[in-house]
């Protein structure tokens, strides 16, 4: 143990000599510069710090210092001493002056660069979430707190607090109300329709839907997220519009998502369906496993999907395969209601598989997240950072 320690002090005696031979060379006697050539260690040390420097030089790019100025120095100071010896006496100068250009390159470099300026890709909304369903007469009520007395659901409409569940099946009117649910960030709900069609919608999503369907067709309206089982009724097409595009059916079951016109999607699960943008252009039509994405010319790209990331989301899972790391988490931001932010630019464009459950904590995520090694993801606050 004592020797060791013995070692190291010998070694640190080394540098700390080299470097003091280093920062006065222009008073090194002809006397020290032999001491220094006949001590193996202090040569050692002077190679190594020589080594590091010019390294470091290269990384930083700094320029060289004219290393035949600081030779022919040498050469007039001890040109009785052999040429390897000037040689290395050159190296030490050059070591010395290469290391105090980089301390101050790397001092200044660390002054002057600014901050990495994080990317945003998803707000988080403060104002208060609940579900809240708007009638005729702009009367809303809170479906996810306890009723008022003055707060009464349509006449015959079933509402089921624990199931977050609005039923219509058994509403008798010849006329017609228009309703408006809406869905916050954080939520999930079902809404059976007139005619049976089973509607189950996302976080943060509007829809607009008649109480009883008149007319030779039965159209809704949606912003946000939603799967649709449409009842199948060959006289009535059931139309679906978004902000975007038009979704015509007669009976089958499809997801739409449109939260931006970026963000808009039609996935097939089964049936048939035809889809056109919002200015009226030709139909498309769909097949199952295929989803239409609209671009950004009015056009559709078709392509054929994992069915399982449209359909786990409305039985309470997060679920995507191959899905960039951006989109993943804009999905939890929505759910969570977090602000968003990449430190990591190139870890937007990530292709990742992950499941996790809806129904846990934020924290249990994250830590999903982190454990499979890509990425490191910390909340601070109400903001999701990822380096």
């Amino acid at each position: 143990m004592n020797k060791d320690i013995d070692n190291i002090n010998n070694a640190d005696d080394s540098v700390k000599k080299a470097l003091d031979l280093m920062e006065s060379r222009a008073e090194l006697s002809d006397e020290q510069l032999r001491e220094m050539l006949e001590d193996e260690e202090c040569l050692q040390a002077c190679r190594d710090i020589m080594d590091s420097s010019l390294f470091l030089q290269q990384k930083s790019g700094t320029k060289l210092p004219n290393v035949e100025a600081e030779l022919e120095w040498f050469k007039k100071k001890q040109h009785s001493l052999r040429m390897r010896s000037n040689l290395w006496k050159t190296g030490i100068g050059i070591a010395a002056m290469i290391a105090i250009l980089f301390g101050a390159y790397y001092f200044i470099n660390t002054l002057t660069t600014p901050p990495i300026e994080p990317i945003t890709v998803f707000t988080a909304d403060a104002t208060p979430q609940h579900i809240v369903l708007q009638k005729d007469n702009g009367e809303k009520i809170v479906l996810d707190e306890p009723k008022a007395n003055n707060q009464t659901l349509p006449k015959t409409v079933i509402s089921t607090s624990e199931k977050k569940e609005l039923d219509y099946r058994q509403v008798i009117s010849t006329t017609t109300q228009t309703h408006i649910l809406t869905v916050p960030r954080g939520e999930s709900f079902k809404v059976v329709l007139c005619d049976g069609t089973e509607v189950w919608l996302n976080a943060n999503t509007n829809f607009v839907y008649p109480t009883v369907f008149v007319g030779n067709e039965r159209v809704v309206t949606l912003e946000g997220e939603a799967y649709f089982k449409v009842t199948k009724d060959s006289k009535h097409p059931f139309i679906v519009k978004t902000p975007n595009v038009q979704t015509r059916v007669l009976g089958t079951e499809f997801n739409i998502r449109s939260y931006t016109p970026e963000d808009t999607h039609v996935v097939l699960i089964n049936g048939k369906v035809e889809v056109s943008n919002a200015e009226g252009g030709s139909f498309t039509r769909l097949y199952p496993g295929e989803d239409a994405h609209l671009q950004s010319d009015g056009n559709f790209l078709l392509t054929e999907v994992d069915l399982d990331s449209y359909v786990y989301w409305k039985d309470g899972y997060f679920y995507f395969d191959d899905v960039t790391l951006k989109d993943i988490m804009q999905n939890l931001g929505r759910w969570y209601n977090v602000n968003i932010e990449f430190r990591n630019k190139e870890a937007m464009d990530y292709k990742m598989h992950f499941v996790s459950d809806r129904t846990k904590d934020l924290e249990h995520t994250i830590s999903l997240l982190n454990r499979m090694k890509k990425v490191t993801v910390t909340l601070q606050g109400n903001t999701l950072t990822i380096d």
